[in-house]
């Protein structure tokens, strides 16, 4: 078995695709004290910190920021809906819709008026969405992480010369020193989407989990992969330029869950011109433009290269399509007059965007159903 292990793993790890040509895993070793190249073994320990940042984000959010946002008035309202064993297998069957003739029958056989069953289920679906207070203490999370990793990434780069030219990211290259501040820049951002990855299951659901899911992945093998082969100069810009717009949106959510809606905005428009500038200037006119031809004028050509670059244009790809949707959310300003919708994308549910603390409005589905019930009941009550 351990042969068999080992032979997947050597398969896995080829050089013949990893590695330029005339390059071994060797090459990555450190032969000088003073140079630290970076090891698999050290960057393995993000899984350790991933799981530690769910423990020191439940701290956070339950000593700091629970306090903070009862004092801005977000509420944490507590849903109750009566229970109704027939409502509830219906809700449940039916996925929380109800068509005019499910509203009908579920009239009869609860006694209760189509208008009762129509508020049961609003109330229903509303419980099934996360409260404001639980968004709130999620944004001031990523807000937290994505500031501090923003400065900290800034400070500890500034004055490092492929920091603005992207060409020393690939001189000298594999023999390039990382000390221990870039090392735990890595380390920090690798084990924060773990830690994403991993509360993805209790977060805030959103209509596009499985792009956000998707996008974690791609970013969790680029930092990992790039450490391994010693691409860290260029990772560490393009997650720079990843962070430097995020906590704008995190900020811009917090206040929209906090009803601060003239502060969501002026933070939502600087949301956009940094995101517009970050992601969709620099990060392919620069950064990708780096990765995918800068890099053959410096280092021989290798197979994983195309690995990067797929990657990396995957990316490119999510970029465009919330480019396109925080766009669309930014009309709403000139269409309705304020941001409907979550200050992100519109990939939220309606309801989750609603009020807690008012009555949802109902489905279009069942406002006409309603109407045509009503409309009939009045015909058979004025024929007899």
């Amino acid at each position: 078995m351990a042969a068999q292990w080992k032979a997947v793993c050597d398969t896995f790890w080829s050089t013949k695709f990893w590695l330029p040509d005339g390059h071994t895993w060797a090459d990555l070793k450190s032969k000088d004290s003073d140079v630290y190249l970076p090891q698999v073994e050290d960057i393995n320990v993000s899984l350790a910190v991933g799981l530690l940042m769910l423990v020191v984000r439940y701290l956070y959010e339950s000593l700091v920021i629970v306090p903070f946002a009862k004092f801005l008035g977000v509420k944490d309202g507590k849903r109750y809906v009566k229970p109704n064993p027939v409502l509830e297998k219906a809700y449940s069957s039916h996925k929380g819709k109800a068509s005019p003739g499910d509203l009908q029958i579920l009239s009869k056989k609860t006694e209760l008026s189509i208008r009762e069953v129509e508020r049961w289920f609003f109330k229903r679906r509303l419980k099934d969405n996360q409260t404001s207070m639980k968004k709130f203490r999620e944004c001031s999370w990523h807000f937290l992480f994505y500031f501090s990793a923003f400065v900290y990434g800034v400070y500890i780069l500034w004055e490092r010369d492929w920091f603005w030219e992207t060409k020393y990211s690939y001189v000298g290259w594999p023999n390039q020193h990382v000390d221990n501040p870039l090392y735990l820049f890595y380390l920090a951002e690798l084990g924060f989407y773990w830690s994403l990855l991993f509360s993805s299951l209790t977060d805030v659901k959103r209509k596009d989990f499985w792009e956000m899911t998707a996008h974690h992945l791609i970013t969790i093998n680029l930092i990992y992969f790039s450490w391994i082969l010693n691409f860290v100069r260029i990772g560490a810009l393009i997650i720079l330029v990843h962070d430097v717009s995020d906590y704008w949106m995190a900020a811009a959510k917090m206040a929209k869950y906090s009803k601060h809606q003239t502060i969501c905005e002026a933070l939502f428009t600087c949301f956009i011109v940094i995101w517009i500038v970050s992601r969709m200037i620099i990060y392919p006119f620069r950064v990708l433009n780096s990765v995918v031809f800068e890099i053959t004028e410096y280092v021989p050509p290798f197979s994983s290269h195309r690995l990067f670059t797929v990657l990396l244009l995957g990316l490119l790809v999510l970029h465009t399509i919330w480019t396109y949707l925080i766009l669309k959310i930014a009309l709403q300003k000139f269409t309705h007059g304020a941001l409907q919708k979550d200050v992100r994308s519109d990939t939220e549910s309606d309801a989750d965007l609603s009020d807690e603390d008012s009555e949802p409005e109902p489905t279009k589905t069942e406002m006409n159903g309603t109407k045509n019930l009503r409309t009939r009941n009045n015909n058979i009550s004025y024929k007899e």
